[in-house]
């Protein structure tokens, strides 16, 4: 039986760094994996081959986590036909890396379909990257944009609770699922009881957040998503647990808008971050198992492992 492991996503945070330190951060601080970049893992493989571009993960026994997928869901026709034709390839090295999770965003509205013509473009379009993901035993996690603010003024709404994401995943490719979390919840207002009524083996990955105490969810906006715990108004614990009880078994990832990082190197940040998870996965029960470590030696020869743009998700 596998297990919630502690993700660390340079999207999530967000970072920037040489990869060796990225890693060597990731370790000292108690995470068991990392988010990989696959486009730049793909032009680091074509110049040195993937096992080169893939020897700093090894060498460090960390796992490979979620990779964006380069692929835009709501793209006119012409653009996603042509990342599509990128696409198979991009997944067999996702594959040699061992990164078996991708995430995508959920465009929240429309200006050119009617909500039953972008549901039924996103359908056919999930199911031909669904069929290409199953080839290579690789999940597809979609996530929700709740915000107002991010469908406010844009034509026809689209999916942007979880009960409307459930209904696009349930009609979907069974390689494809949802990424829960906490965050979204709470700007939904949706009870976590709706976690167990994702498809089993269909959480993709869980998100931990916090948000602020004065303002109520519907009227959130992405810059206020905070660290985990660092309010307490959302319980973190509470999603944990419920997705532990749907049968998760995946990366656990400390979720924050830029603004509530600023100010803080590096290393504070992401100590802060295993801090928060640790006392997030004492706090639902959940063993802590103590990870082989060895500092990275730090090289420069490789780019594999920097960020994506921010905002890219």
């Amino acid at each position: 039986m596998g297990a919630m492991f502690r993700n660390l996503s340079t999207i999530g945070l967000p970072l920037s760094g040489r990869p060796s330190e990225l890693i060597e951060l990731a370790l000292s601080f108690g995470f068991d994996s990392m988010d990989i970049d696959i486009v730049d893992f793909e032009q680091q493989a074509e110049v040195y081959g993937v096992e080169h571009a893939r020897r700093l993960m090894v060498s460090a026994r960390l796992k490979s986590g979620m990779f964006h997928l380069p692929l835009d869901l709501a793209a006119p026709d012409a653009a996603f036909a042509r990342d599509l034709a990128l696409l198979p390839k991009r997944l067999e090295l996702a594959h040699a890396t061992e990164a078996l999770r991708a995430a995508a965003a959920i465009a929240p509205a429309s200006e050119e379909h009617s909500f039953k013509d972008f549901f039924e473009l996103h359908r056919t379009r999930l199911d031909t990257v669904g069929e290409m993901l199953a080839k290579h035993g690789i999940m597809l996690g979609l996530a929700i944009q709740p915000e107002t603010e991010a469908s406010e003024g844009k034509g026809s709404q689209f999916i942007n609770t979880y009960e409307g994401l459930l209904g696009l995943v349930a009609v979907s490719h069974p390689s494809v699922g949802a990424i829960v979390d906490s965050w979204a919840l709470h700007v939904t207002g949706e009870g976590l009881d709706v976690i167990g009524k994702v498809p089993r083996g269909r959480i993709v990955e869980v998100r931990l957040s916090d948000a602020p105490r004065e303002t109520r969810g519907v009227d959130l906006h992405a810059n206020q998503r905070l660290l985990p715990g660092d309010t307490g108004v959302i319980n973190t614990a509470g999603v944990l647990t419920h997705a532990r009880e749907a049968g998760f078994e995946g990366p656990v990832t400390p979720w924050a808008d830029r603004s509530a990082v600023a100010g803080r190197g590096r290393e504070k940040i992401v100590k802060l971050a295993g801090d928060r998870i640790d006392a997030v996965w004492r706090e639902a029960g959940l063993p802590i198992v103590p990870r082989w470590f060895m500092p990275v030696a730090k090289e420069g020869a490789t780019t594999f492992g920097e960020p994506i743009i921010a905002g890219a998700e």
